[in-house]
């Protein structure tokens, strides 16, 4: 059974015990093709599960400001998704923020924007790590062994950890039906 990591080395620990790989004392300067792969099949579905936006990682109202002598405003790379407060759309070109609907990247003024931001795996949830791992084990188990049983049991720890994350973002979020627009109008009839 996957056990909920408390950093990277554990996370990568459970992705290769999955395969029957021994665990590792450290993921630094790693030798083992297994490990490598591992932390590379990990940051990869960090990166792609945060993408989606989630409690803890959406910022609804973050001032970027630009450099005062290049009038240019650097990317910053934890951003996963940037819009304007205004509906403004802006992307990276290069190293640095590009309005996309202006097409300039020079700004005389701060900006306001929402942005989905890439936390830090230690600083995740834990219903969010055990997701990230438990997903990241599957994946790596069908691309590397292929065990098609040992992919079916993979596969229900990664729902059981789905369930347990979406669990979570509903007690965080405290949303309640009752608050929905179509239901709103149905109550005031």
């Amino acid at each position: 059974m996957i056990l909920t990591p408390v950093t990277e080395l554990d996370a990568v620990n459970e992705i290769i015990g999955a395969i029957g790989e021994s665990p590792v004392n450290s993921i630094e300067n790693p030798t083992n093709v297994d490990v490598i792969n591992a932390i590379r099949l990990l940051n990869l579905t960090n990166r792609q599960v945060q993408a989606k936006g989630w409690s803890f990682n959406i910022i609804e109202s973050y001032t970027l400001n630009p450099d005062i002598f290049t009038k240019k405003i650097r990317w910053m790379d934890n951003f996963l998704f940037i819009r304007g407060t205004d509906g403004t759309r802006y992307v990276k070109r290069g190293d640095y923020l590009y309005d996309f609907d202006n097409q300039t990247d020079t700004f005389e003024n701060n900006i306001e924007v929402e942005c989905i931001l890439l936390v830090p795996f230690e600083d995740m949830p834990e219903p969010m790590k055990q997701y990230i791992t438990a997903k990241a084990a599957r994946e790596f188990q069908v691309r590397y062994l292929g065990d098609s049983a040992l992919t079916e049991e993979l596969a229900r720890y990664e729902m059981e950890a789905w369930r347990d994350l979406q669990e979570y973002e509903l007690e965080l979020n405290n949303f309640n039906m009752l608050d929905m627009t179509g239901v709103q109008q149905l109550r005031r009839r």
